[in-house]
């Protein structure tokens, strides 16, 4: 290449860069009023799972003893005080029936308090009381018939001394007799009364007290719903130092959906906005809810999707919507959330 050629080509290279430069400026604004506005959509979607309205609830015994009888399973329906399984109750029943016999002994002291001795009663008293009185004459007759034969030396002064005695004693067999008499005949003291009142109602305690623990030995369903897993087995023992759960039962009837949203777009939902949810196990199908709480506090994620370009470190709040239909879902299943248009 000759000196002439190379100096050509040297000074064509900056003019083509400068012309280069022009061109380019001059379409750039006409290329950025070209392109479009891209512009954020109005329909919030977030994670959730399905909750019932009302936690699950953990059914254990309230006392202690070895299960006898387990009447549901996994997935059975119960409803409200059906009996879900039962401890052995024998010592319990028994201690039911020693209470009501007692109840029974002591209604009927209070009754016989109450009432007072019976005509038969009064009878019999006033006859011990006339016998008495009676053998008391004849030894005081007995007695100055001994005196008298004493004092003259023609009785022992050990017979004088024992018919003296005899006497007296018969004199206070009387007055007792006559004290028993009087006591039914004036009826029963108040304060005993009372007391017989008093021992009823302890008896009725303690027979409350039995059907009580009785009634421990039976665990019944607190309300409608669907047994969501068995946990125990017959023959197992319980204790109250650490309960045993058995069954743990949700309401099922009513659903409600525990959704994640991120913090960026919390200030835009609101309780009550409409919204719909979907999830891939039901395909296209949506089903509409709408927006009932809203927590106060930010946390870290827990529902995890399988979209691996989802963040993983980004805080969220939580936000509840409820079903406006019946929708049987298992629990527990994962769904999104639409908001929004």
């Amino acid at each position: 290449m000759n000196s002439k050629l190379r100096t050509a080509l040297i000074a064509a290279v900056p003019a083509a860069a400068i012309a280069y430069v022009a061109i380019a400026k001059s379409t750039a604004p006409a290329a950025a009023a070209d392109a479009p506005v891209i512009q954020r959509s109005s329909e919030l979607i977030a994670p959730g799972r399905v909750e019932p309205t009302h936690d699950p609830v953990a059914l254990a015994f309230e006392t202690t003893g070895r299960i006898v009888d387990i009447a549901v399973d996994d997935g059975d329906a119960v409803t409200a005080g059906q009996v879900v399984a039962r401890l052995d109750d024998r010592m319990a029943k028994a201690r039911v029936a020693s209470a009501t016999a007692a109840v029974d002994a002591a209604t009927a002291r209070y009754a016989m308090a109450r009432r007072g001795a019976r005509s038969e009663d009064l009878a019999a008293a006033r006859a011990e009381a006339d016998a008495a009185a009676a053998d008391a004459e004849h030894r005081s007759v007995e007695q100055a018939r001994s005196s008298q034969l004493g004092s003259t030396g023609a009785l022992a002064s050990s017979a004088v001394d024992a018919d003296v005695t005899a006497a007296r004693v018969a004199h206070a067999n009387a007055d007792a007799a006559a004290a028993r008499y009087r006591a039914l005949a004036n009826g029963t003291r108040v304060e005993q009364v009372q007391e017989a009142a008093a021992e009823v109602a302890s008896a009725k305690a303690d027979l409350d007290q039995a059907n009580v623990a009785l009634d421990q030995t039976v665990l019944r369903a607190p309300g409608n719903g669907v047994v969501l897993r068995r946990m125990a087995e017959v023959g197992a023992f319980v204790t109250t130092m650490s309960p045993l759960t058995v069954v743990t039962v949700a309401d099922v009837g009513k659903l409600e959906l525990r959704a994640e949203l991120d913090e960026a777009d919390v200030a835009r939902v609101t309780v009550d906005l409409p919204a719909y949810a979907t999830a891939d196990a039901y395909g296209d199908r949506k089903f509409p809810l709408h927006v009932t709480r809203i927590t106060r506090e930010l946390g870290r994620k827990t529902v995890r999707d399988d979209d691996p370009r989802a963040k993983i470190d980004t805080r969220v709040l939580e936000v509840v919507a409820r079903f406006d239909q019946p929708a049987e879902l298992p629990l527990g299943l994962r769904m999104t959330i639409h908001v929004g248009d």
